[in-house]
């Protein structure tokens, strides 16, 4: 397939999967913020909730009133200078890997890639440009280890994933790895998004690879 272009990069959570999607695998890792969990949370550079929910974040982060007050201003602080955006995707890996480093270590995440082809890489760039995205994309080329594949559908501020429409239903000979992404080679990823063109969320499905890093 060619070179895949970094889309960007996310600190995930690797949790539970929804009762509503059981069958797909026990537990899930998603760059959509409908099925899975991104740190740092949006909340915490674009607010939204209140002081008690600030507390019980810090308290899942194990992080003491110092060190979240640090937490936040960093976030804050990369968000300011276009290099977090508003999907919790870091622009640059060394940001990523600085942030899980720091302030991450007791949850249970992996510090992953998302990139695709030139191709869709393009159509993505262009519906970005039209969006609340701040910092565009990476587009640098992926060298990370590959951790399985993903369709994904830019909506406003973040991306869908085809589960959130349960869009599994309907593509009957895919196989799912221990973190609910596709347990197929990226060609056949490519073939289960023109599957569902046109179905679920009006996004542009785009065939994705999910790297790891940390």
């Amino acid at each position: 397939m060619g070179c895949f272009k970094v889309i960007g990069y996310y600190i995930c959570e690797i949790g539970d999967t929804p009762k509503w999607l059981q069958g797909v695998s026990r537990q899930i890792l998603s760059v959509s913020g409908c099925i899975g969990e991104q740190h740092p949370r949006w909340e915490c550079f674009m607010g939204g909730w209140n002081r008690g929910e600030a507390r019980e974040y810090q308290g899942k982060l194990k992080l003491d009133q110092e060190r979240y007050q640090e937490f936040a201003e960093t976030a804050n602080s990369l968000f300011d200078a276009g290099r977090l955006d508003v999907d919790c995707r870091f622009l640059q890996l060394s940001d990523a890997v600085d942030f899980y480093e720091r302030f991450c270590r007791s949850v249970f995440c992996h510090v992953v890639s998302i990139s695709t082809t030139a191709e869709y890489y393009e159509v993505l760039e262009n519906e970005l440009k039209g969006s609340n995205s701040y910092g565009l994309m990476n587009g640098a080329n992926d060298d990370s280890q590959y951790l399985g594949g993903d369709i994904l559908g830019w909506d406003i501020s973040g991306f869908h994933s085809f589960l959130c429409n349960s869009l599994q239903k309907i593509l009957p000979d895919i196989k799912f790895n221990d973190m609910g992404l596709f347990a197929h080679d990226f060609c056949e990823v490519v073939h289960f998004a023109h599957q569902i063109e046109g179905k679920g969320e009006p996004v542009e499905w785009i065939p994705c690879r999910v790297g790891v890093y940390r």
